[in-house]
Parts: structure tokens; C-alpha cells; sequence
């Protein structure tokens, strides 16, 4: 009795062969169960929650049909320009200076005054040769009577009206119209100067009617004009 309880008391090894490989962990169909349970619970809780927020959005939405929105597509946008001032133009002269377009309108502008300055003084001086040739013309012409006086014997005629009356009247109109202006009556002053002339050739010719002409043409001169 004694041999074959020391005998029983001994420890044994038992040793079994796991059929599935390292790493992989079995679970019986009770699990797989229960894990598919709580899975089919956790989706219907998701859509009753879907379908308390749906009546909440249609009582929000107004009353009446929607019309449906056509949604057209976007224009593009047009590209912005991008806008620059305008270069001011430069020019480049012979000696290599460079001169802008302002530059070159205030010359051209000088240049311009200038010139207008240059053709009034012309024309001052063309009215003073135009005094200085009336005030000779007129001398001339009586030193000629002058002459025709101290040639033929004077007698008193101052009944007789004298030559070229209606070329002296033309002239003195002019000079009245354009005061100031006497190389407007150019053509005036040289048929009145053409017609005493005629005049004085006429007398010189007809020695035996120069008394009673010579006085008539004595009274005639080249009327001056007035400064305006």
C-alpha cells in the first residue's frame, strides 16, 4: 500500500499537439455570436437616428412645390489687364541728348512765337517805308508844281476844279476804312500817283494852257495817311 501511494503521488508531464499554427488565436461560436449581435444593435441605433433627423429637415423646409435649380455653369472670369501709364515718348538728338515729347512741343512752341514776333516786325517796317515813300511822293510832287509855277505864269483859276478829285476821294475812303493799316490802299495811292503824273506830263506838253492848269494842278497832293 505504501510502495503504490508514493507511487501516485509523483508528477506527471502531458503534453498535447495544438493543432492551429503560432499567432492565431481561436474563438468558439458563442463569441462570434455575440460579436455579430453587438454589431446588427450598433447599426439599427445609426439609422433610427437617421430617421429622426429627416422629419426635423422636412418641417424646416417652406411649404409648396421646389422648383428644381438648374445650376448653370460659372462664366470664367475675365483676366485682368494689367494697365500701364503711358511712356512718355523720348528722342534721341544728333549730339546723343535725349529729349522728351514736352520738350520738343515747348521748342516748337518758342519757335512759333518767334516767328510771329519776326513777320509784325516786317510789317512795322513795311508801313514806315510805306510813310517814308507817301512823304517823297508828295514832295516831289510839289517841287514839281513848283517848277511848273516858276515856268508859266500863275493865274487865278480857283473856279476850276483839280485833277484826279475822284482817285483822291477812293483814297481818303480807304485810309478811313483801315487806319493804321496803309498797305491795304497800295493800290490807291498808285492810281492816284499815276493819274497826277498823267496830269503834270499833260501840262509840260500844252505849253499855251499851262497858266490857268498849272494853279488847278498846284492844289492836288497825295493825301497822307493818319496814323491810326
Amino acid at each position: 500500500m505504501g510502495a503504490r501511494q508514493s507511487q501516485s503521488r509523483e508528477p506527471r508531464s502531458v503534453s498535447m499537439e495544438n493543432p492551429t499554427p503560432a499567432g492565431v488565436i481561436d474563438i468558439s461560436d458563442d463569441v462570434v455570436k455575440r460579436l455579430k449581435a453587438g454589431i446588427s444593435q450598433q447599426a439599427r441605433e445609426h439609422s433610427a437616428a437617421a430617421e429622426d433627423t429627416k422629419p426635423a429637415a422636412k418641417a424646416a423646409a417652406p411649404k409648396g412645390p421646389a422648383k428644381p435649380v438648374t445650376s448653370s455653369p460659372a462664366a470664367p472670369a475675365p483676366a485682368s489687364k494689367a494697365v500701364y501709364p503711358a511712356a512718355t515718348p523720348i528722342y534721341v538728338q544728333g549730339g546723343g541728348h535725349t529729349i522728351s515729347a514736352a520738350d520738343v512741343q515747348r521748342q516748337m512752341n518758342q519757335e512759333l512765337i518767334k516767328n510771329d514776333e519776326l513777320w509784325k516786325e516786317r510789317m512795322v517796317k513795311l508801313e514806315e517805308n510805306l510813310k517814308k515813300t507817301n512823304t517823297i511822293l508828295e514832295k516831289e510832287y510839289a517841287n514839281a508844281v513848283e517848277s511848273v509855277h516858276k515856268r508859266f505864269v500863275s493865274t487865278a483859276a480857283a473856279h476850276k476844279v483839280p485833277p484826279c478829285q475822284d482817285l483822291k476821294s477812293q483814297l481818303l475812303a480807304c485810309y478811313r476804312a483801315h487806319p493804321g493799316e496803309t498797305l491795304k490802299c497800295m493800290e490807291e495811292v498808285t492810281q492816284f500817283r499815276q493819274c497826277v503824273d498823267a496830269h503834270r506830263v499833260k501840262i509840260l506838253d500844252a505849253p499855251e494852257a499851262a497858266p490857268a492848269t498849272a494853279t488847278a494842278a498846284g492844289k492836288t497832293a497825295v493825301p497822307a495817311a493818319k496814323a491810326g
